[in-house]
């Protein structure tokens, strides 16, 4: 076998460079045209703030005109809805299977959870998180922060001709995880949340917190001071969180009673109760088991009335349930 000679050797370097420059001139081409000719994603800076470093939208028209226009496949099929006259985030979940905290993701310009009507939103097609960034590396550090092992999903990886990106604002989704970076209203109010769990495991709204007709009557109105959760006839019910057990019996119009005193001056109620499994003054744990769903009382069916108050106020237990 023959070996090169220093001529051949040097012609093989001079291929090589060549090529290496050809190949960098058709990525610095490539870039330039995308840079100038392709659509990009213009975001205006007052339409977002930064949190830990990620953008969470704060209007609602420039978000919604954002993910309609957005050119890229963001992980996920999303929709936008206007939301109409009683409809809540639980009737949405509730008929679409979408869970809050993936609501939440989607709609990050959202202050609290309560939705008005005429109100735009964006409904995603699956559980999740959809998370925009402004910086590649971002993506790496959200996906540590919700732990979910690479499931992401979107065209949020630079491309060989997007280098250099001039899109201002990108989104990627994340399958089955929970929103890490939310604006600091619903951060309070997941802090409430994460206090508690839900009373029981199935089962849906049928009246919610505040004035309704009067469901006995079907006219007037009345202050329904909680929540009714329809569900089977003997479903568990558990405590909300830890606590001493204030009462347990009858009440005239809730029928079989359970109220329970927790920390930070909280206090949960539970009513219509087929049966007590819990004994005045005990101290229980949440998630025990304190009594079953029933309709004792006045009830037009099987459901759980749960309230919570604070400091003997009433809140809203909307709050503590998604």
């Amino acid at each position: 076998m023959t070996m090169p000679t220093m001529y051949q050797l040097d012609m093989y370097k001079r291929y090589i460079i060549g090529a290496f420059i050809f190949t960098l001139l058709v990525i610095f081409s490539g870039n330039t045209i995308s840079y100038l000719f392709l659509k990009k994603v213009y975001v205006s800076r007052d339409s977002y703030i930064t949190k830990n470093g990620f953008p969470i939208f704060i209007s609602e028209k420039e978000y919604i005109d954002f993910i309609n226009k957005y050119p890229y496949n963001p992980g996920v099929q999303l929709r936008t809805y206007t939301v109409n006259g009683h409809e809540s985030l639980w009737s949405i979940k509730r008929t679409t299977g979408i869970s809050i905290d993936t609501l939440i993701s989607a709609n990050p310009h959202l202050k609290e959870l309560e939705l008005k009507p005429g109100q735009t939103i964006i409904i995603p097609s699956k559980n999740g998180t959809l998370f925009a960034f402004d910086d590649y590396r971002d993506v790496s550090r959200m996906s540590k922060l919700i732990g979910n092992n690479g499931k992401i999903n979107g065209d949020y990886k630079p491309g060989i001709f997007r280098l250099i990106s001039p899109d201002d604002i990108r989104i990627v989704f994340f399958d089955n995880a929970r929103p890490r970076i939310v604006n600091d209203s619903i951060e309070k109010i997941y802090n409430y949340k994460m206090a508690f769990i839900d009373p029981v495991d199935t089962g849906f709204f049928t009246s919610m917190f505040g004035e309704r007709i009067n469901p006995f009557y079907g006219e007037g109105y009345e202050f329904h001071n909680g929540v009714d959760i329809a569900t089977h006839h003997g479903t568990p019910i558990r405590s909300a969180r830890d606590g001493m057990v204030f009462f347990t019996g009858w009440k005239e119009g809730f029928g079989y009673t359970v109220i329970i005193q927790h920390y930070d001056g909280y206090t949960t109620f539970y009513a219509h109760c087929s049966k007590i499994f819990a004994k005045q003054g005990q101290w229980v744990k949440q998630g025990d088991v304190i009594a079953a769903v029933g309709s004792t009382g006045r009830s037009t069916g099987n459901h759980l009335h749960y309230t919570v108050y604070r400091h003997g106020v009433t809140l809203n237990p909307i709050k503590y349930l998604w």
